[in-house]
This record gives structure tokens, sequence and C-alpha cells, in this order.
């Protein structure tokens, strides 16, 4: 059986989520997962479920990250690559620290989740060790993918980052909400989707759950709390829990296990349009609403690719109006490509 390594981009939630479910995947047919090297900065630290989970096995490396706008409801691009830039001498030294880690542990393989660094240290791994490309943002380079609007700028930047990730990889596996046709490159598989929420249930309740990759959000959902009385909300983000917020307006701390639960009760979700947060809430079922965060091309795709493939709507905003628009939709379909994820990704590792 093989041993593998994880590189994982530690910037927002998805990718740590997708290298769990793959994980679980690898486990059950017999692959051990020796080592995770996980970007972590300390603005946004590492989940404490992430790192019970990997114990011992978790090594954090200094890697890339966004800057914040100071709404905290956008990014800043430019001042992002200068600010990065001003540490590339950092990150080259942990391109160098996980090669020697890579060395001493001679895997058979390497999943690289996105991240820039990872990429960089497996440039000059031994061809003995076979380098898998995984993450959504691939779908940028199939020709059968289209992302209309957005930043001109910023999708050359996203798509410069992904060709560094390409380049430095034996495969590249894009993840997608609905089965593409792939090229030369890259194969379209499944979202990862963890078991936790493949095994959950939904049935409908009274509040509205909300996740916030950008917390500054948090007072336009203040403000349809104060103009609709009957809204209840749940809100999971960096926000502290101790905020003052009005009272059908509960804060929690990022916790999966706690959010799955609010996932099978909630009435709907609201979330910023990250990759996977989208993935779990369609494969359960729930009505789903996204909300791009400003100046993140990435998400203006995945909220665009999401409402193209019918698992929900794309919002300007946190708005009652947009509250309103929220419908179930049919996810059968769905939950049987997601259902596709392990074999498939197996498969392709064992080529």
């Amino acid at each position: 059986m093989a041993k593998i390594v994880f590189i994982v981009q530690g910037e927002g939630r998805g990718h740590l989520s997708q290298s769990v479910a793959l994980k679980e995947y690898l486990e059950i047919a017999g692959h051990t997962v020796e080592a995770v090297f996980a970007g972590c900065n300390s603005l946004h630290p590492l989940p404490s479920y992430y790192r019970e989970l990997f114990g011992d096995r978790l090594k954090c490396f200094a890697s890339p990250f966004f800057l914040r706008t100071p709404n905290k409801k956008g990014i800043y691009v430019g001042r992002t690559i200068l600010f990065n830039l001003f540490r590339s001498l950092l990150y080259l030294r942990e391109v160098k620290r996980i090669r020697r880690e890579l060395a001493r542990l001679n895997p058979h393989v390497v999943f690289n989740f996105y991240d820039l660094v990872g990429a960089l240290a497996l440039q000059k791994v031994s061809p003995s060790v076979k380098k898998i490309g995984i993450g959504h943002h691939f779908f940028l380079h199939l020709d059968e993918y289209r992302c209309s609007g957005g930043n001109a700028l910023h999708e050359w930047f996203l798509r410069l980052h992904t060709r560094k990730v390409m380049g430095s990889c034996d495969k590249v596996l894009a993840l997608s909400f609905r089965e593409l046709t792939g090229n030369e490159q890259i194969t379209v598989v499944p979202p990862l989707v963890r078991e936790q929420f493949r095994n959950a249930t939904h049935k409908e309740g009274p509040a509205t759950l909300i996740y916030l990759l950008n917390e500054g959000f948090a007072s336009d959902i203040t403000t349809i709390a104060e103009n609709n009385p009957d809204f209840q909300a749940d809100i999971f983000s960096e926000l502290p829990t101790e905020t003052p917020m009005p009272p059908a307006i509960r804060l929690h701390a990022i916790n999966d296990r706690a959010f799955l639960e609010k996932m099978e009760s909630c009435r709907n979700l609201i979330t910023t349009a990250g990759f996977d947060t989208v993935a779990e809430a369609a494969y359960m079922g729930v009505p789903l609403g996204v909300v791009p965060v400003r100046n993140h091309f990435e998400q203006h795709c995945n909220s665009f690719d999401m409402e193209r493939s019918g698992l929900g709507v794309s919002l300007d905003g946190f708005t009652a109006e947009g509250l309103q628009g929220i419908k179930k939709s049919d996810n059968q379909w769905f939950r049987q490509w997601v259902d596709r994820a392990g074999e498939m990704i197996i498969n392709q590792m064992e080529e």
C-alpha cells in the first residue's frame, strides 16, 4: 500500500476539508497518510479539529495568504501580492525545509492541495515520487469551462498561480461541481465531501445558517435581524462569540461538528462562495445562497458555477430580499457524482 504525504494550502477552510475527505478515502483503501504539511499564519490559525485529526503528522509552514479590507468584506489583491513578495525569502526557506522532509519521508505519492510553496518544493523532488495537484481552481484551464465577468487582472494572477502548481505535478485533478471532459493535462473529478456530511440528513428548521470567511458581513446580517422580527440565524465565523448581536443571532466559533449539527436542522444556508461549503450543503440538500467575497476572482467563479450547476443561487449581498430567493433544488445527480470521488481519485493515483 502507498505512503502518502499531503501539502495543503491553509488559506480559508476548503483545502483543509478536501484533505480530510481524501484521507478518509485513502485509509479505507489501505493507504496511509504519513504527514501533512499545512500552510499556517498567525492571523488565521488552523482549526482545532484539523490539528487533533492529524496530531504529530501535522507540520506547519509559512505560506502566502490574503490581506483583507478594513471592513473585512473583501481582499486586497495588489497589497497581498506585494506583502507576500516581501516575505519571499521566508517562503524559499520553507521550500527547502519541505524538500528535506520529503526526502526523509520518502513517500510514494504527494498530493498538493493548491499550495504555491508546496509547488516550488515539488519541482526538485525525486522523480520516483508521484506528484498530484488537486483543487477546483484548475477548471480555469478547461476549454469546456467558462467564467464570465470579474477582474481581468485578478484572473491573470489566479491563472499564474494555477500554472505554477500544474507545472510541478505529474497529474492534475480538477474538482468540479459537475462532470466535464477534461484535457491532456487535467482530469475532472467530483468534489471531496467529508464522510460526516455524506452520512448526514437535512430536516428543515427555523434558523438560517451562515458561514462567513470574511466576518465583516456580520453587520449586514444584524440589519436583516433588526428589520425582520421572525429572522433567526446561527453564524460561524472568526468573530469573538461575545460580540454584541441581536437576540435572534447566535455566534459560534468555527467547529466542524457544531457546524454540521446546525446544517442538519437549518432553514437554509448563506455562505461566502467557498467551493467546499457549497459542495457539502448541496450534497445534503440544504437550500443554498452564496455571496462572493469582493475582489476574490475564485469566489466569483465558484458562485457563477454553483448557480449554473443548479445547486443554489448567487447573491449580491446578505439581504432579506436575497433570502426570499433561496429554494431547495434537486440534488440527486450531484450526490451520485460526489459518491464517485474516492474511487476516481484513487484510480488516478494508482495508474
